[in-house]
């Protein structure tokens, strides 16, 4: 007949206690862990885990021109960009950056400064009608109740900037160089890449390239 092995463990208090002592501890590091992680980056740490709004966007036009050689103003140049489906977007929390070939006004205008030509890097803080020139919101009737949604315009025009030295929610620089009248040329026949974010995420919704048709 064959014997069977049997192994009994027996814990006295002498070896349970260590063993529940780590176990207690690691669970205090990992709760401290936590506390520190939300109270040094608060909203801002769980703003960045959010999940960004899912829309396609697509650009409806494209047209503009600078001023040296062809005399175009900074208000013939248009960027026009239709929601065609996904999620609402707020335009509190919606953001959009231009960047390509371009002209801005360096300096204050009527000063004796002139418009440049550069890169230009193109930046609307948000999609509403705060801290832009008036013609902003004549322009974008569609989205006036705050929200963009499938099937609307959003018509983005160089001289969106506050007119003089009010704070503005569009800013340009020319170069790297920040200190423009923030309004903007696109040069024509070049392509310029459009972003679309969302400021809560700080994701990217959309990014898009177009070229610039001359202005009629």
């Amino acid at each position: 007949m064959q014997k069977r092995s049997s192994f009994i463990f027996i814990f006295g208090d002498s070896g349970v206690s260590p063993v529940i002592g780590v176990i207690l501890m690691l669970l205090l590091i990992i709760l401290l862990a936590g506390i520190t992680v939300t109270s040094v980056y608060g909203d801002g740490f769980a703003d960045s885990l959010s999940k960004a709004p899912m829309a396609v966007i697509e650009v409806e036009s494209v047209e503009g021109g600078v001023p040296m050689p062809n005399h175009y103003s900074y208000g013939q140049n248009y960027v026009i960009l239709i929601h065609k489906g996904g999620d609402p977007l707020q335009t509190a929390s919606t953001k959009i950056i231009i960047a390509g070939e371009g002209n801005a006004y360096i300096g204050v205008v009527g000063n004796g400064n002139q418009p440049m030509d550069g890169n230009v890097l193109i930046k609307y803080d948000d999609l509403t009608t705060d801290r832009k020139n008036s013609p902003y919101a004549s322009n974008n009737p569609d989205i006036l109740d705050g929200i963009w949604s499938a099937g609307e315009k959003l018509v983005l025009n160089g001289r969106d900037s506050v007119i003089g030295n009010g704070p503005t929610s569009v800013h340009v620089a020319l170069n790297g160089m920040t200190n423009t009248s923030d309004n903007y040329g696109l040069r024509e026949n070049s392509i310029i890449t459009i972003k679309v974010f969302d400021s809560k995420s700080n994701k990217i919704i959309a990014e898009l390239k177009h070229e610039v048709t001359p202005a009629q």
